[in-house]
């Protein structure tokens, strides 16, 4: 019967504890120290069976822990246009995803929906990609997987699969939460 007491004594206290601490500064146990959000406009070359220039918007989440310990976390969306030379094709273009890193020196990994035209089709995929930012600078390397596939319809218009980019963010508004 004592240990009984003394448990729902100890189980009675740590909740009380917590609640208090939870309801006094909810932000201490839940957030990181510091968090940064960043947006603004990029540009953008993008290299692969053709070149493509990129413009879009993009918005980024930092959350930092201390030096070595940070994540960052962004969505994007923008508009690319090509030129298919060899039928004397524009390809227009827009992408919309997200990318996330989990330290400082870590790679981005990410995912974008994609959809491109010649102004008379259609065509639409998925696009993983990897990638490394330093800075604003961000260059990623992925592959857009297009549906109809140029290689079992030639019908259709080529664009790029394979690609290296190289992305630089204007950062144009900034806003810092929690200790410095």
């Amino acid at each position: 019967m004592k240990r009984n007491s003394i448990k729902i004594f100890l189980f009675g206290f740590l909740f009380g504890f917590l609640s208090t601490t939870l309801f006094a500064n909810p932000d201490s146990l839940f957030y990181p120290k510091k968090r940064t959000l960043k947006s603004g406009t990029y540009f953008g070359l993008q290299s692969g069976r053709f070149y493509a220039l990129e413009y879009g918007w993009e918005l980024q989440r930092k959350t930092r822990e201390d030096l070595v310990h940070s994540n960052t976390t962004a969505v994007h969306h923008g508009f690319n246009a090509s030129y298919d030379f060899s039928r004397l094709n524009p390809i227009l273009g827009y992408d919309i995803g997200f990318w996330s890193r989990t330290g400082n020196l870590d790679l981005t990994y990410g995912l974008s929906a994609a959809v491109r035209t010649d102004l008379k089709q259609l065509r639409f995929g998925l696009c993983p990609s990897v990638g490394i930012k330093v800075w604003q600078l961000h260059v990623q390397t992925g592959m857009y997987v297009l549906g109809p596939f140029y290689a079992l319809d030639n019908t259709t218009f080529n664009s790029n699969t394979f690609f290296i980019s190289a992305r630089f963010l204007l950062v144009k508004h900034k806003k810092t939460k929690g200790a410095n």
